[in-house]
């Protein structure tokens, strides 16, 4: 019925559309009086129709036309527990400090979240083929936050000031025996004493300004008021700080650098608030005064909405164990004890119980990423471990306890007894606690012994101090064991605590630092492990995980391998919340 008047109507609209010249102005005007009240209503529903119809048509056309990409706008908040100290990439040594750092200064290259190197402030790199020579081409137009143009002279400046000793920058000892010389403004060379294939991973730094450092005397660096106001050429510049009366920072603001020299950054603003605790943070988050934070424990995660949040589960190449000093305490120096002790410890439980923010057990010396399936040879048996000490003639007294043995030409006897050393981190607590008591199961007494971190490096790892040392080891983006494993490394500044010596694993490492086939790589990884596992100086617990949270609807995030903390910022210039629509062609 209805159609049928619009059609009627219609005819008559027609009609009058071709007599439009005969129609004047005046008769326009008393048109609506032609029809009565129906006709009126009818009419009205075609005109409603007409501009429907040509509206939902239009909208295809331009939905046909253009496409949605992301627009600048927005902003993110994140928590953290610890205030920032140091925001310089040269001596950034903590979580906060490497996280902010991150965003302000930009770097030579980058890990994308696959795990491959990308170009940042250079366009390419050359290797020569011996592998001594980085030639490293600089991308034109980067200018710092300040304006001032970024060249050469400040990736040479930025290396020379991390080998100054006086400017005592903690990552020193990756520049040692590095000459780094400008050949242009956009050109420079890095010089190596000996080929080492993972040598594109130290141009990942960040990268200072010149102009800037180069007034401030070495013994004033450390506390020079730009660690806190940063200027740096990321996609984030420094905007500014809150801090209370005693000096503590409460938040921290950057905003986006409109001078970047790549595609975006798109939010707007980044912004950091301090907490006391991790319970504050999620408090924080339920009352929107933040949108994401991490690491996230994960017996927190049951109170998140997954619909409002997105929860990443990172996987880090963190490696925990137990490492033996054999040369401060001889019993240690039975294989026998080290196997009953591997076998001894609930890798599984650790994983589960002990670390907040999750884990992976290890089952390997060498962390995932580096290829290595290496057969785990001790899995959790603690009646394999006794037995193992009770062939070695450690016997447990008729009362149970602590295990004893009667060393040859001594009339005392041995107890079967040691001192576990960790860091005052809870996480490591709760682990030294879970191996004291399987530890205890099977008749070998542990006393635990925890220390602030700066304490435990300076008193403890450094001199090798311990008998038994509960820690990490942080391997980067490229599996490289060299500074954990190889003899050349039992002093400090290396990191061979154990004092592991092993002719055919030395060459093996030195072999990986020069190799660029996969294949062979990954065969000599295998070989090393298998090497590492029988020679036991070390127990692998667990590989540490990362839980992130983020708003659900925060886009362009891509987040896979990351190798510290702060990498989950190297791709953040793509984060975006606002979106506009541009031609398609």
């Amino acid at each position: 019925m209805i159609i049928n008047h619009i059609r009627k109507y219609w005819h008559h609209f027609v009609q009058l559309a071709r007599n439009w010249k005969l129609l004047s102005f005046r008769k326009l005007a008393v048109l609506p009086l032609i029809f009565n009240r129906r006709e009126k209503r009818m009419l009205g529903l075609l005109l409603v129709a007409m501009i429907i119809s040509g509206s939902g048509l239009f909208i295809r056309l331009y939905a046909g036309l253009t496409k949605p990409v992301p627009g600048i706008g927005g902003s993110y908040t994140e928590g953290f527990t610890k205030e920032p100290r140091t925001i310089n990439p040269i001596y950034s040594s903590q979580d906060t400090d490497r996280d902010i750092s991150r965003l302000v200064f930009s770097r030579l290259f980058y890990y994308d979240h696959t795990g491959e190197l990308k170009p940042d402030l250079a366009e390419k790199y050359e290797m020569s083929k011996d592998g001594k020579n980085y030639k490293v081409i600089l991308r034109s137009g980067v200018k710092w936050h300040d304006g001032k143009p970024l060249t050469a002279g400040d990736i040479v400046f930025t290396i020379q000031t991390i080998q100054n000793p006086q400017y005592k920058s903690v990552l020193r000892a990756n520049w040692l025996g590095v000459q780094v010389e400008k050949i242009d403004d956009k050109t420079v060379n890095f010089s190596l004493r000996v080929p080492y294939t993972h040598f594109a991973e130290n141009l990942t730094l960040g990268i200072i300004p010149k102009h800037l450092w180069e007034k401030i005397p070495p013994e004033q660096a450390l506390l020079h008021e730009l660690n806190l106001k940063p200027v740096g050429s990321g996609p984030y510049r420094f905007n500014k700080l809150k801090q209370d009366k005693n000096g503590s920072v409460l938040s921290y603001k950057l905003s986006r650098n409109s001078r970047y020299y790549r595609n975006g950054p798109y939010l707007g603003e980044i912004n950091f608030i301090f907490f006391k605790s991790e319970e504050e943070i999620i408090a924080a988050l339920h009352k929107n005064l933040i949108d994401g934070f991490g690491p996230l424990s994960k017996k927190y995660l049951e109170n998140f909405d997954q619909q409002k949040v997105s929860v990443f589960s990172l996987g880090m190449p963190r490696i925990f164990g137990l490492f033996f000093n054999q040369k401060e305490n001889e019993i240690l120096k039975e294989k026998a004890v080290r196997e009953a002790i591997a076998y001894a410890i609930n890798k599984k439980d650790l994983a589960d119980k002990a670390t907040s923010g999750g884990a992976v057990v290890a089952d390997s010396p060498l962390p995932f990423g580096s290829k290595s399936s290496a057969q785990n040879l001790y899995s959790y048996n603690p009646e394999t471990a006794k037995q193992i000490l009770e062939k070695a003639q450690w016997l447990a007294p008729d009362s149970g306890g602590t295990r004893v043995k009667k060393p040859k030409g001594k009339k005392e006897l041995q107890q079967l007894k040691f001192k576990l050393v960790t860091s005052d981190w809870p996480d490591l607590i709760r682990t030294a606690e879970i191996i004291q008591k399987n530890l205890k199961d099977v008749g070998i007494e542990i006393t635990i012994e925890s220390r602030p971190l700066s304490e435990l490096e300076q008193l403890v790892i450094k001199p090798r101090e311990f008998e038994i040392l509960l820690f990490g080891q942080v391997y980067g983006f490229e599996a490289d064991p060299f500074s954990f494993w190889h003899s050349s490394q039992i002093k400090d500044p290396g990191l061979n605590v154990s004092l592991y010596s092993n002719k055919k694993a030395d060459k093996i490492m030195e072999d990986l630092r020069k190799l660029n086939d996969p294949a062979v790589r990954n065969k000599k990884y295998e070989d090393l492990a298998s090497i590492l596992k029988g020679d036991l100086p070390a127990v692998f617990l667990y590989n540490q995980l990362y839980i992130y949270l983020l708003p659900a609807n925060l886009r362009g995030v891509d987040l896979g391998r990351i190798s510290l903390p702060s990498d989950r910022f190297n791709e953040i210039s793509k984060w975006y919340v606002d979106t506009e629509r541009v031609w398609s062609w």
